[in-house]
């Protein structure tokens, strides 16, 4: 799937993958885990979270409220739109990669900060080490053929001190052709071998509607795993 392809959606304004609400699982599941993971730093420093494929997600409206924030996203129409739906107006700048030479534009307001470019060219050694990092529905964007691309590349901003908070999506792939596409947990612990792989939630989405899409499906789930080194 190309680069076009996204691109595209955003410019036509064709966003059934949009997600409009802030997903449970963070008030549910992350900030128990947050609570913790703080009390075994007990650095006081506040911690930094990266949102890989963010789009113009609200959930990190509410990651905002525990963490700095920084989202990584293709579209410069999504992360304009991110800002210029809530009213703050932000001038973003060009930044390089030291390391890819890859270029982005930085959207930076209080401690959200989007940057604007290919998520495959931005290097680990260019940020700040994450003590999280949120995958809501990247991975599942990318077809079967990108998404071990997508998982090594990811699996170079974890660093023994990271938590990687996954969100997958499960039905029969059969029964609906991407994106999004089907997960389960084979599929998790085969892109992400020799790492930690827990599933510690799981929701069935009984109406079947996933985003602003319902799907014709004898099932649709979303599980949640921690990933560790």
């Amino acid at each position: 799937m190309k680069a076009s392809f996204w691109h595209a959606c955003w410019e036509k304004n064709s966003l059934g993958f949009h997600q409009t609400s802030i997903h449970p699982f963070l008030s549910q599941q992350l900030l128990p885990l947050m609570s913790s993971k703080t009390d075994e730093c007990q650095t006081g420093k506040q911690q930094r979270v990266l949102v890989p494929l963010c789009g113009k997600s609200d959930d990190m409206v509410w990651l905002a409220e525990h963490f700095d924030v920084v989202g990584a996203e293709l579209s410069d129409i999504a992360c304009r739109d991110f800002f210029r739906e809530k009213s703050i107006e932000v001038t973003p700048t060009q930044i390089s990669d030291t390391q890819t030479q890859a270029a982005f534009k930085q959207y930076s307001f209080e401690n959200i900060t989007l940057l604007q470019g290919d998520f495959f060219k931005l290097s680990a050694e260019q940020l700040s080490d994450f003590d999280w990092i949120y995958d809501r529905a990247a991975i599942i964007a990318l077809p079967k053929t990108m998404q071990q691309a997508y998982a090594d590349h990811l699996a170079t901003f974890i660093t023994q001190h990271s938590r990687l908070f996954l969100i997958s999506l499960e039905f029969p792939q059969e029964e609906l052709s991407g994106p999004p596409f089907s997960l389960f947990e084979q599929d998790i612990n085969r892109l992400f071998t020799g790492f930690n792989v827990k599933c510690i939630a799981e929701h069935e989405l009984a109406d079947k509607t996933f985003a602003q899409r319902t799907f014709k499906v004898s099932y649709l789930r979303e599980k949640l795993y921690i990933i560790t080194r």
